[in-house]
C-alpha cells in the first residue's frame, strides 16, 4: 500500500488518469485526503523533457503564439504591483517557449531565462540564458528580485529541495518568488476527472491544495504574501485527450475559454493559484 510522503498516511484512493505522453489512461495519480494532494509516484527512467534538436533551429511564432502572449500580458499585470522598483532583475524559471519571458524584457532591462533547453529563436535579443544545470553553481552570482515559477513546481518531484535553492538566489530585502500551479479544488477536475489537464501525467507530480502549499512554504522558511486565483485555459489539452488533433484541440480551447471562466466564478474554484511569497 502506498503512503504519503509528506504525512505518511495510507494512500487507498487511486486516480486514473491519461498519460499525456503515450497517449492512453494509464497514469495513475494517488490521493492524500489529509495533505490534500495528489501524488504521481512514477519516476520516468527517460528524458521525458528533451525535444527534437531541428525545432530548436527555426521560429515557432505562429498566430497561437501571439495568442499565448495575450494571455500572458495579463499575468504579467497581475503581478507587477508585487515588483519591488522600476527596474528589476527577473528570473523566469521553466521559461519553456518564451513568451512570458518576452514580455518580462519588454519591461524590465534584466531578465534572465533558465530551462533544460531553449528555442532562442523565440526569445528577444534582450533575454539572457543560463541553464539549470548552471543556475546554481557556486560561479553564478547573480541575485534576483523576482523568481517566477509559473507551472514548473508541480513537475519537480522535490520540489522542497527547489524552493531552498531558489531562495539563495532572491535579494534578500527585496526578493519575491511567484509561483503558479493546477488547483487541487478546481472545479475542472471533477468535471473532467482523469481526463483534466492539471494531472498531465507523466509530466506533473503532484496536485497542490492552497492548504498544503500554505504549510509547506512556511515550513520552508517563506513568508506567504497574497494568494490570487487564475485561469489558464485547459481545454486544449482536454480535447487533445480524447483524440481530437493539435490544431482543433487549441482552436476549440479559445472557444470555450468564456465557459470555463464562468463555471469557475460561479462555483469560486479556480483553475491554478499564484502565490507571492518572500524569505521569511
Amino acid at each position: 500500500m502506498k503512503k504519503c510522503k509528506f504525512c505518511n498516511s495510507n494512500l487507498e484512493k487511486k486516480i486514473n488518469t491519461f498519460n499525456f505522453k503515450l497517449l492512453k489512461s494509464n497514469g495513475i495519480f494517488y490521493h492524500c485526503l489529509k495533505c490534500k494532494i495528489f501524488i504521481n509516484f512514477k519516476i520516468s527512467k527517460e528524458k521525458i523533457y528533451t525535444k527534437n534538436i531541428k525545432n530548436l533551429n527555426v521560429s515557432n511564432k505562429n498566430f497561437l503564439y501571439y495568442l499565448k502572449s495575450i494571455f500572458f500580458l495579463i499575468f504579467y499585470l497581475r503581478i507587477k504591483p508585487f515588483f519591488p522598483f522600476n527596474k528589476n532583475i527577473i528570473l523566469d524559471f521553466g521559461s519553456g517557449s518564451g513568451e512570458l519571458t518576452n514580455l518580462l524584457g519588454f519591461f524590465n532591462n534584466k531578465t534572465f531565462a533558465t530551462d533544460f533547453e531553449f528555442n532562442r529563436y523565440n526569445y528577444s535579443k534582450k533575454i539572457k540564458f543560463i541553464k539549470s544545470k548552471n543556475l546554481f553553481n557556486k560561479n553564478n552570482n547573480n541575485k534576483f528580485d523576482m523568481i517566477i515559477m509559473r507551472h514548473v513546481l508541480e513537475h519537480i518531484l522535490d520540489f522542497e529541495r527547489l524552493i531552498n535553492k531558489l531562495k539563495k538566489l532572491l535579494k534578500k530585502k527585496s526578493g519575491t518568488i511567484v509561483i503558479e500551479v493546477p488547483n487541487y479544488d478546481s472545479i475542472w477536475n471533477k468535471i473532467l476527472r482523469g481526463n483534466w489537464p492539471g494531472y498531465f501525467y507523466p509530466y506533473h507530480h503532484y496536485v497542490f491544495s492552497e492548504k498544503f502549499l500554505k504549510k509547506q512554504l512556511i515550513k520552508n522558511g517563506l513568508k506567504l504574501i497574497k494568494i490570487n486565483k487564475a485561469e489558464p485555459p485547459i481545454f486544449g489539452a482536454f480535447f487533445y485527450s480524447i483524440g481530437l488533433s493539435r490544431n482543433l484541440s487549441r482552436l476549440l480551447s479559445v472557444i470555450c475559454y468564456p465557459i470555463q471562466i464562468l463555471v469557475s466564478k460561479i462555483t469560486f474554484k479556480s483553475e491554478a493559484l499564484i502565490l507571492f511569497v518572500k524569505n521569511d
